[in-house]
Formats: C-alpha cells, sequence, structure tokens
C-alpha cells in the first residue's frame, strides 16, 4: 500500500508539472522575430525613410534652356586686281566724239574667271584748261560705247581719272579709245588701262 501511494504522488507530481509548464508556455505567446533588409535596417525604419524621401518637394525650375546655336563657317575668297593695257596716245580738238589713233585693241571679258568689276583708268589732261575734257572706251564689233567708261577732268595737267563699274559684253570685241572737249580745246589722252577685279573660288 505504501509503494501504491507513492507511485501516486509522483505521477501526480509529473501531471502537475505538465500542467503548469503548458500554462506557462501559453502565458508567453508567440516569439517576435524581426526583420531586417538586405542593409541591415529593419523594415519600420525603411518604411520611414521612404515616408521621408517621397516628402521631399521636387524643385520646379522655370530655366529657359537655350536652343543650340548653330555657326556656319564662312569662306573666305580671295579677290586679285588685274590691268590690262590700253596702248596708244594723241591728242583731239573736237567737241565730238573722235577715235584717238592706235588705241585699238581686243578683250574677252570671258577669259577671266571670276570677273566681278571692271573699270577704265585715264591719264589725260586739257590743253588749255578753259573746258572740260572727256574720255571713253567705244566698243567698235557692237557699235556703242561701253557703258559706265566716260571720265571727264579740267586740269591742264595730266591727272588719273577713273570710271564707274563698266558693262562689258561677253565675247572677243574690238575696242577704241573715244574723246572730246566741251569747248574749242585739245583732248590729251597719254594712256589708260582696264582694271579687273577677279574673285578666286
Amino acid at each position: 500500500m505504501r509503494r501504491i501511494g507513492w507511485m501516486v504522488l509522483v505521477v501526480d507530481l509529473i501531471l502537475l508539472n505538465v500542467a503548469v509548464g503548458w500554462w506557462l508556455f501559453g502565458k508567453q505567446g508567440p516569439t517576435e522575430v524581426a526583420v531586417t533588409t538586405k542593409d541591415g535596417c529593419l523594415v519600420e525604419c525603411q518604411a520611414v525613410i521612404d515616408q521621408k524621401i517621397a516628402a521631399i518637394p521636387t524643385p520646379n525650375c522655370n530655366c529657359v534652356v537655350p536652343s543650340p546655336i548653330l555657326i556656319k563657317g564662312s569662306i573666305s575668297k580671295k579677290k586679285s586686281t588685274v590691268y590690262v593695257p590700253v596702248n596708244g596716245s594723241g591728242s583731239v580738238l573736237s567737241t565730238k566724239w573722235t577715235d584717238v589713233a592706235g588705241t585699238e585693241f581686243y578683250f574677252n571679258p570671258d577669259d577671266y574667271p571670276g570677273l566681278k568689276e571692271a573699270y577704265f583708268e585715264v591719264n589725260m589732261k586739257l590743253l588749255n584748261g578753259n573746258g572740260t575734257a572727256f574720255s571713253r572706251l567705244f566698243d567698235a564689233t557692237a557699235g556703242i560705247e561701253v557703258w559706265g567708261s566716260e571720265v571727264t577732268t579740267s586740269s591742264q595737267a595730266f591727272v588719273s581719272v577713273v570710271s564707274g563699274k563698266l558693262t562689258l559684253r561677253s565675247g572677243y570685241h574690238l575696242y577704241r579709245v573715244q574723246v572730246k572737249s566741251l569747248t574749242a580745246d585739245t583732248t590729251v589722252f597719254n594712256s589708260g588701262r582696264i582694271k579687273l577685279v577677279v574673285v578666286e573660288n
């Protein structure tokens, strides 16, 4: 009887320990496990950081962005001057256009590629200086004066005078110098030349 009593007592103690342990385990509740991100920050920490970043205002710029400027390169063209001499000289006493002997020459502007301008330069004088001396180029092939070639002077000494821009006709033409005076005075043609301005590409 005494042995049975001890066994019952041992069983009761075991059951009592099991019951107490079960009751304590139920009171403790589930264990919380901290979840961290890859960089070591807690999920709550990362959420706070994301909220702060989202709260940062986006900068509003009213800046004017300039459009790119296209700069075009310019090709510099070289100008050169060519002189075509006019041979001959002479004196004429006439109030009408008169040819100066020995001044005829052939000229073709097409022989000068890039020709932009042409001028008639004359060295001349009026013998008595009481009027005006005139000189010009005459296109014998076309039978008409060269437009823009007329020059004048009232000087009794030789002076160089330059015409305006010449209008030269294409092709080979025969040219000569003509002179006259406003009054009954002598016009002296000493020399002349055609100045050509050529632009080289």
